[in-house]
This record gives structure tokens, C-alpha cells and sequence, in this order.
């Protein structure tokens, strides 16, 4: 595909959270007539993935947004394709119909994917699979099994499930029992101590088994089984699938096709081309991060064609939504530091309250999309009372202005 434009072209693949973010962190800086942006996707919508876990059970129809829609709304070029190699020396980006495309960056955002981890058990992807898990709660079997699997994931979806699973086989008098198996050492540990201790809580209230620091590998005869050789009893699993690389030749990766990318989503190595998302190593995997990511790719590219700003680095900070039966909780945490997670609340801690975080992307969907927001129960008060001594306050200000000035008294 010949270029005829003038203009810098910042070539994005993927048609995910970290492409669409990134794609509106630099039209805010950067108009149409200043930059070219072309977004390669190999979908023609953009799905809101975070609501399939209530399908099951409150029959919420998934939500999309159409790329050209996105496109037009941005005025970016879209093209229906995948990416498949670079040349980076080139600077071109080849797709799987063969087009060659130019560029002056370019960042991939093309996303994983999936894998079955747990042989023989349910693997929760999406609305499809909400359906069938549908019918193994009406079934009514003796006991159901909700996993999270060890290695690249998002264990959050699990806990929604097993949750709502609960809520429902309590409300229907099912009597089958739940138990959520999951790798971590504590609930949901990434968003700290205190996050831990709600969610336990939670599953107790639920009556729902926690089995901790487990590896499951097989589901079978009605057993679940782990790694260290344990059994347990399960005669439905439900787990999530394993996140895994995406191999694009001409990029390095690691052994599981994972892009290794710096704090400005560089690619080592490679000039001028960035990674964001489930795409790159990072062992979270999840929207908000991707969307944070895609931020600091977006600052280190228009730096690096000349807008003057300092690029801010990718400090990773988990924000999820946890759906429950009842009122949602909002957890937050530094990726790196759990220690200083902001207490699990029933109200957004950032806006608009959704499940997908992204600074651009949120208010994007929820303003121009339409896209549904996450529930929240605000406080009776959200005006916290401030007094202020403002004669003391206004010969402060003297004294730093005029360090000569006495203040009376």
C-alpha cells in the first residue's frame, strides 16, 4: 500500500483496548492533518469482553462497537487485516494478504491468545461459553469447580462466576456445592491484603470452598486434578484459559511469544516499534493495563516525532470492577506495590465507573460508544467537610511571597 501523504504515519495493530486507546491518546494530540494514523485490525468490532460474566445469569447481551465506526469518528485510516511480519530496518509492516505498510512507528497491540489449561473442564472465553455454563447450573450436578489456572491470566472473571454461580444455585435450591481453586497464595492478592480479606469473606458468605496455592491440570471421573498429585471432588470444572504470545516474524519474543517491551513500550532492539497489551510479557493480563500501557507507547511515539512533552512511563496500577450478586466492588492497586491497595469500595474510583480503566478509551465508550457502565452504590455523602483558617492561610502565602514580611502577632 503506497503512502500518499506527507504526513508522519503511525501504524497500530490490533483492535483491542491497547489499539483503540492508543489510538485516541494521540488524536488528542496530534490532528488528521498533523498525523497519519492507519489501525490494522483483523475484526471488524470491538467487543466489551469484561461483561460476558453475567450472561449466565442476568442474560446481558454482549456490547460492540464497530472499528469503522471508531475510525471514522477519529478520522483514521482502517484496515481489515492482520499483521504477520516486520522489516524494521525498512520500516514496513507486512499483513496477511500481503500488503506492505509503511511507517514511521510502529506499535503492536494485537493481543494473545487462548489456551485450555485445565483438560477435560469447561474454558470460560466468553458469552458462547456463558450459554453451556447456563445449562451445567441447570443440570444441577452434586459440585461445580470455578479454576483459575496458573501461568498468564486474569483470575478476576473466576470470582464473578463462582459468585453469581453460588447466588444463583442458592436462590434456585440447587444444593450443588461451589469451590474456587486458584494459584494465587491469597484471593485476588494483586489488589493487596485487604482486598484478600473481603473477597474470602465473600466466598464464605457464599458458602463457596477457597483452595489456595493449587495447580490444576485435569478434570475427570468427577474429580479435579492438581499438580502436586491432590484430588478434589468436582463433577463440573469451569476455568479460565491461559493467556499465550502471538508470534509476528521480525520481532523478538520470549519462549511463550510474549514482546519484552521497556517502561516506554519499546521494543529492545527495534527502532520505532512499540508493544502494548496482552501482546507483551507482562504476566497480568488485563484491559486497564493494556489501556496504561498503550499510554506511555503513545507518549514515547509523539515524543519521538518531535511534540514537545516528556514521556510519562508505564507504572502499572490494577483497577477492577468485581461483579457480585449484590452491590459491585471497586478494587485498586499498584501492580508492583499491593501494600498500598486503596480499600475495596462499593463506588467507582475512577471515571466513568466501568469495567475497562483506560484514560482515553473509558470516557470514549461511555460518552460517544454508549457503552454500559459498571453499577456502583455511592455513598449517603460524598462532601467531605473542610475547615480552613484563612487569616493563618493568607499570611502563609505572604510569607512565601515576601520572606521579609512579619506576620502580625
Amino acid at each position: 500500500m503506497r503512502r500518499q501523504s506527507d504526513r508522519p504515519r503511525v501504524l497500530i495493530a490490533g483492535g483491542g483496548v491497547a489499539a483503540l486507546e492508543a489510538c485516541l491518546a494521540l488524536r488528542e494530540r496530534l490532528r488528521a492533518d498533523k498525523l497519519e494514523i492507519t489501525l490494522v485490525a483483523p475484526t471488524e468490532r470491538f467487543d466489551y469482553r469484561p461483561l460476558a460474566v453475567l450472561e449466565p445469569f442476568r442474560g446481558v447481551s454482549r456490547w460492540s462497537l464497530e472499528l469503522s465506526t471508531f475510525a471514522d469518528d477519529q478520522e483514521i485510516e482502517l484496515v481489515h487485516d492482520a499483521l504477520e511480519a516486520v522489516a524494521p530496518r525498512a520500516r514496513v509492516a507486512v499483513t496477511g494478504s500481503g500488503s506492505e505498510l509503511g511507517y514511521e512507528a510502529l506499535l503492536i497491540a494485537i493481543g494473545g491468545h487462548t489456551a485450555d489449561v485445565v483438560h477435560g473442564a469447561l474454558t470460560f472465553r466468553g458469552p458462547r461459553d456463558g450459554r453451556v455454563l447456563r445449562r451445567t447450573l441447570d443440570d444441577r450436578p452434586e459440585s461445580i469447580a470455578f479454576v483459575a489456572p496458573f501461568g498468564a491470566t486474569w483470575p478476576l472473571p473466576i470470582y464473578e462466576l463462582a459468585l453469581l454461580a453460588a447466588a444463583d444455585i442458592e436462590r434456585r435450591g440447587a444444593g450443588t456445592s461451589v469451590s474456587l481453586v486458584t494459584p494465587e497464595d491469597a484471593p485476588l492478592a494483586l489488589f493487596g491484603a485487604c482486598a484478600s480479606e473481603f473477597v474470602a469473606d465473600l466466598l464464605s458468605r457464599r458458602g463457596i470452598e477457597l483452595i489456595t496455592a493449587a495447580d490444576p491440570v485435569a478434570a475427570h471421573d468427577a474429580t479435579l486434578g492438581l499438580r502436586d498429585g491432590r484430588r478434589l471432588a468436582a463433577e463440573r470444572v469451569v476455568a479460565l484459559p491461559r493467556v499465550l504470545g502471538r508470534r509476528i516474524e521480525g520481532v523478538p519474543h520470549d519462549p511463550e511469544d510474549f514482546i519484552v517491551v521497556d517502561e516506554h513500550a519499546r521494543v529492545d532492539g527495534l527502532p520505532s516499534v512499540y508493544a502494548a497489551g496482552d501482546v507483551t510479557s507482562l504476566p497480568v493480563k488485563q484491559g486497564g493495563l493494556a489501556a496504561q500501557q498503550a499510554d506511555a507507547a503513545a507518549d514515547a511515539i509523539l515524543a519521538a516525532l518531535g511534540v514537545p512533552i516528556t514521556p510519562r512511563p508505564f507504572r502499572p496500577v490494577i483497577q477492577g470492577v468485581l461483579f457480585t450478586d449484590r452491590k459491585p466492588a471497586y478494587l485498586q492497586a499498584p501492580l508492583d506495590e499491593p501494600a498500598a491497595a486503596s480499600d475495596p469500595r462499593s463506588f467507582s474510583l475512577w471515571w466513568p465507573p466501568s469495567k475497562i480503566a483506560g484514560r482515553h478509551l473509558s470516557p470514549y465508550l461511555a460518552i460517544r460508544g454508549g457503552a454500559p457502565r459498571a453499577p456502583e452504590v455511592r455513598p449517603d455523602r460524598d462532601i467531605v467537610p473542610i475547615s480552613i483558617d484563612v487569616e493563618n492561610a493568607v499570611q502563609s502565602v505572604r510569607a512565601v511571597v515576601d520572606p521579609h514580611s512579619v506576620p502580625p502577632g
